[in-house]
């Protein structure tokens, strides 16, 4: 299906004519597809240990969208996964993950002095036909952090793009939020005031974890229409972060941090070479710490 428009929700869940959220393990791409994608660390590994991180996916989400001309509606990173929701304009898919998957994992790599894999295997792809999908997928991912626990609202969580669908945003930006807020209402103010509603109201619809259980986004959504049926009838930097005219050299001061910054991503680093083999003086050498340093940090790593 190739998607032109808006189409009249309340008519669509009172009627029942809703089209299914496709999983396959086979990659579908096509102009016109909109993508749920999600993406993992292997294990109990982190994909972000410190703020340079999200900072550097960040500039990889903007650079991947630019260039494989992604047309993107949500995201939210997490420390271990990522939620991305966003439609193709060519048949391109794959080649768009692997750009940037394979360039975060290279720089994780890297910038922890680790081995392995940094993502688990190759993404998980969900296909959204209609825009009661479309809704809940972008609720869903946007409510994430919440039902984590990691925060008590949305708009709490900075690695997200739910601050333009909740306040005034008017600086360009890589996220087409207006798309999914006109589903709501051709008022963008009152379009706003409903999408925070969903968000509050669906924080307590329970489902199955989505990595365990292939059929939770499906459960997710057959529960999101009920709250969606009563419904139809700030953060400077993270504004900065997903506004589109934000020009490369603002990521720099970011991109540069090749080394690990605060006390856990050091802690982290070292374990990394610890497992490798490397000795305490090495690390100290490597690292250019003191290796009571070291033993600190590792401490500090274990607790």
């Amino acid at each position: 299906m190739v998607w032109k428009g808006k189409m009249d929700i309340l008519r669509l869940i009172q009627e029942g004519k809703v089209k299914r959220y496709f999983r396959s393990r086979e990659k579908i791409s096509y102009p016109g597809a909109i993508n749920h994608i999600t993406q993992r660390a292997p294990g109990r590994e982190k994909l972000f240990v410190e703020e340079s991180d999200y900072m550097y996916m960040l500039h990889l989400l903007k650079n991947t969208a630019q260039k494989f001309k992604l047309r993107f509606f949500s995201f939210v990173l997490m420390s271990n996964h990522v939620h991305l929701l966003f439609q193709l304009q060519e048949d391109n898919l794959s080649q768009a993950m692997q750009h940037l998957f394979h360039t975060y994992a290279y720089y994780f790599n890297r910038k922890y002095e680790r081995k392995g894999h940094a993502v688990s295997g190759r993404f998980r792809q969900a296909l959204c036909f209609d825009e009661t999908y479309l809704l809940a997928s972008s609720i869903y991912i946007h409510i994430n952090p919440v039902v984590a626990g990691i925060v008590k609202n949305s708009e709490d969580h900075r690695w997200s793009s739910v601050v333009p669908f909740i306040v005034p945003f008017t600086k360009k930006t890589f996220v087409d939020y207006k798309f999914i807020l006109d589903l709501l209402d051709d008022d963008i103010k009152s379009a706003r005031l409903s999408y925070r509603k969903l968000l509050k109201q669906s924080i307590t619809i329970k489902i199955g974890n989505i990595w365990d259980n292939q059929k939770a986004i499906n459960q997710y959504r057959d529960k999101f229409l009920t709250p969606l049926h009563d419904i139809v009838s700030h953060n400077n930097l993270l504004q900065r972060l997903i506004t589109s005219g934000s020009k490369p050299d603002d990521f720099d001061h970011y991109i540069r941090k090749r080394a690990p910054a605060i006390k856990a991503a050091k802690a982290y680093t070292i374990a990394q070479l610890k497992a490798k083999g490397y000795t305490i003086a090495e690390i100290a050498d490597k690292l250019r710490v003191s290796r009571q340093t070291v033993y600190r940090m590792m401490k500090h790593h274990l607790s």
